[in-house]
């Protein structure tokens, strides 16, 4: 059954199962991309010659660690379906590593012409040079709007500047990996530690974009006693989000809720019926409409929020 929930009166369509559950069932892809020797051009040293050109930009030349790049690409979920922007690619060790080990698509750039006619080099010497390329550019003007994931090891206050481009340039779902520094109150989705011979730690951050869901949605629903309308108004803080929603029986807090790309879900309980319902939202944002699900419970005496 299909239902109405709509943003500025735009319509989100909603099928509802009572006390329904679906599996999901995710089947393992192949890959027939050579990983072989995948990363073998580069050491710790790779590109030291060029770095001394790197001094005077607003980020310095520093090779990543080839165990740290791995779980880079790892947390980002890369796969041969996906596009690779790193920003500041240095001797471009991850667009390469991306398309050698996971057979994506990419490309880098970084301020550095030497560092970046390196990249290209080792792009051919390992057989990529068809799935990456390298370019001296500016990264806060490079169109990053194709990226399916964006690598960064830049530093904080370059984060932060950087922050207001990859939420309005990204699209839903695009996951960001930095390197050792985070951004701000942008909170991450995930955060893991990778040890070091030297006893360091690198800290590696993953952001999911979210859509945008902040202002005002409508929905009809049929509850028990009858159709019910709804209107909610949402406050949005990056992939946080909060909201009443009110229908003719009174005003119903939002909890439960969660933003990752575009898939949203959120559970109110409200009356309907002389007793409490719950409702627990499922769905994918498409502009100003959702299209989901809501499972329905009854029975409810009290929920704390």
């Amino acid at each position: 059954m299909f239902q109405k929930f709509s943003r500025n009166l735009s319509s989100l369509r909603l099928s509802i199962p009572v006390l329904a559950a679906m599996a999901i069932v995710v089947a393992a892809v192949s890959c027939s991309v050579n990983v072989q020797n995948a990363g073998s051009k580069f050491t710790p040293y790779s590109g030291a010659e060029f770095a001394e050109q790197s001094d005077n930009l607003d980020v310095g030349y520093e090779p990543t660690a080839m165990a740290v790049v791995n779980a880079m690409l790892t947390m980002a979920s890369i796969s041969p379906k996906d596009f690779l922007i790193d920003l500041g690619s240095g001797d471009g060790r991850i667009v390469i590593t991306a398309a050698k080990r996971f057979g994506a698509h990419g490309f880098g750039v970084d301020l550095n012409p030497k560092l970046v006619e390196l990249s290209i080099k080792y792009s051919r010497d390992m057989r990529v040079a068809d799935r990456v390329a390298f370019y001296v550019q500016d990264l806060f003007v490079t169109d990053i709007s194709k990226a399916d994931v964006v690598t960064m090891y830049l530093l904080q206050e370059v984060n932060l500047k950087l922050r207001p481009k990859l939420l309005s340039d990204l699209k839903p779902g695009t996951r960001v990996v930095s390197h050792d520094f985070h951004m701000g109150e942008w909170r991450p989705d995930k955060t893991i530690i990778i040890p070091k011979e030297d006893r360091e730690k690198s800290v590696l951050y993953l952001w999911i974009v979210p859509t945008k869901v902040s202002g005002k949605w409508q929905w009809r629903i049929s509850m028990p006693g009858g159709e019910q309308t709804f209107s909610l108004e949402v406050d949005q803080h990056f992939q946080n989000f909060a909201g009443v929603a009110t229908n003719e029986k009174g005003k119903w807090r939002l909890f439960d809720t969660t933003l990752r790309g575009d898939q949203i879900s959120f559970s109110l309980v409200s009356e309907a019926d002389d007793r409490m319902i719950r409702q627990d939202y499922e769905g994918r944002v498409k502009s100003n409409v959702i299209e989901g699900t809501v499972t329905l419970s009854g029975g409810v005496k009290e929920t704390r929020f």
